[in-house]
Order: C-alpha cells, then structure tokens, then sequence
C-alpha cells in the first residue's frame, strides 16, 4: 500500500494499494476524508452545487493467454498499449465522478458591511458637516420678549 498525504491547496491525496483477488469475490474499499473550509476565492461560481472529487482508478490484469478459458482475447486487450508479459494485458476501470457539499459561506455578508459602514459614516459625516455650517448665537429671551412688546 501506499500513501501520499495531501498538501492543503498543493496537491490532493494518493493512494494505492495491490490485492491479490480470487475470482468470483466481492471486495469493498471504503476511504473516509474530512470536509476542509475554502478560502472565499477558491469557491467556485455556484458554491451551492458542491465541489467534484475525482474518480477512482481500479487497474487489474485479466490474462487472454490460451489456456486461460477465454476463447478470444477481451476487446480491451486487442490493443498494444494494454499488454504486459505473457499475454495478459492491464484493463483500467474509473468510478464516477463524487459530487461533496461544503460549508458554504454567506456571500452576501461582504454587501451588508459595506452597506452598514456606509450609513454609519454617512449620519457621522452629517452631524459634523451641520455642526460646521450652522452659525451659533446667544439669544437673550428678555431682550427678545421686551422688543415684541414695544411692537405691539
């Protein structure tokens, strides 16, 4: 068997193992992973839809030699680039595509800041600009209240 770790956003996780299987056997691999969080650039444009594993790659070597039982060599392994020693030739079978659902971010969170910080410097800005504008003066209310009388 071997093994070779996964280096975060360098390289993904490899391994391989030989088995010797007896024919007519069923055999079960099971490979558990930890769901990681992603940097909010690495999300792709629908984060939502999950992100795809890549397949598994099952290679076996199925022997076409005469004595083999077969009467004919497999469709697979008419060509040159299958063959190894003896006749026997390697035939590669690849799993489906693994759709894995992340966390998913709140995109929308980058928007509502903005927006929020916005406004508050938007109030600041405008009680300091009044502040600035306004012109302020001292009011003497019986000065005043004396000058509405005489009118009067």
């Amino acid at each position: 068997m071997i093994y070779v770790p996964a280096i975060d956003r360098g390289r993904p996780s490899t391994m391989e193992i030989a088995l010797t299987v007896p024919r007519h056997s069923h055999t079960v691999l099971r490979y558990s992973f930890d769901k990681g969080f992603l940097k909010y650039t690495e999300h792709p444009p629908d984060a939502n839809r999950g992100f795809n594993i890549g397949p598994a790659i099952v290679s076996y070597v199925v022997d076409s030699t005469p004595d083999s039982g077969l009467e004919q060599a497999p469709l697979y392994c008419t060509s040159s680039n299958n063959r190894v020693s003896n006749g026997a030739c390697v035939v590669r079978v690849y799993s489906e595509l693994f759709l894995a659902n992340l966390a998913t971010p709140d995109f929308s969170m980058p928007y509502n800041v903005i927006t929020f910080t916005c406004t508050i410097l938007a109030l600041f800005f405008g009680r300091i600009f009044n502040l600035l504008t306004r012109d302020f003066a001292i009011l003497d209310v019986e000065k005043e209240e004396a000058k509405s009388t005489k009118t009067e």
